[in-house]
């Protein structure tokens, strides 16, 4: 990162809210977000920073079936970060996991790259199994966020009330960037 910074240091330092000699003494990566990153974008904080950044919130959105793949020696999306309970609550959603390929990985001798097999094989099983003709029905509505339960409530008739809707894009933050 520092040395992608130095390759712009110039463009970088007209933000007056950037200390370019802080930023050439930094450690860490967070130190870099917190210093870089953070009054780039106006964030309070680099904690601020990961969460707007985040896509496992979005994941919950998501309302067509879709694939992650994530390497758990990853060291920006570390496996500690990795969304195994949001995936559990989506109907939708495929994790696979390895223990190797780093943040851009997967590189096989020759060249090529790992991942390109298994997400060609998701996606044209995909084209050749969902019918897109006919709307979509899903196995267990009631675990969908935002939906009306189906299951009957403490009067045993049907809980009908509407249940609080997850809505990823509420939490984003929208601080204003002027300088």
């Amino acid at each position: 990162m520092k040395k992608l910074f130095e390759a712009h240091v110039d463009q970088v330092s007209t933000n007056p809210r950037i200390d370019v000699d802080a930023i050439r003494k930094i450690t860490y990566l967070h130190e870099f977000d917190r210093a870089l990153q953070c009054p780039t974008w106006g964030y309070p904080t680099e904690g601020a920073y990961y969460r707007d950044a985040t896509s496992t919130d979005s994941m919950l959105a998501i309302r067509i079936p879709f694939l992650c793949v994530q390497a758990e020696d990853d060291p920006i999306a570390c496996r500690e970060a990795l969304p195994y309970q949001e995936m559990t609550q989506t109907p939708y959603g495929v994790m696979v996991t390895t223990s190797g390929g780093g943040h851009l990985g997967w590189f096989e001798f020759g060249g090529s790259r790992w991942f390109v097999k298994p997400v060609a094989n998701f996606l044209n099983k995909m084209a050749r199994e969902i019918d897109t003709t006919i709307p979509g029905v899903v196995e267990h509505p009631e675990r969908l966020p935002g939906n009306i339960a189906s299951h009957t409530g403490p009067n045993k008739k049907p809980d009908l009330a509407p249940k609080p809707e997850f809505v990823s894009m509420r939490r984003k933050l929208a601080l204003p960037l002027g300088l």
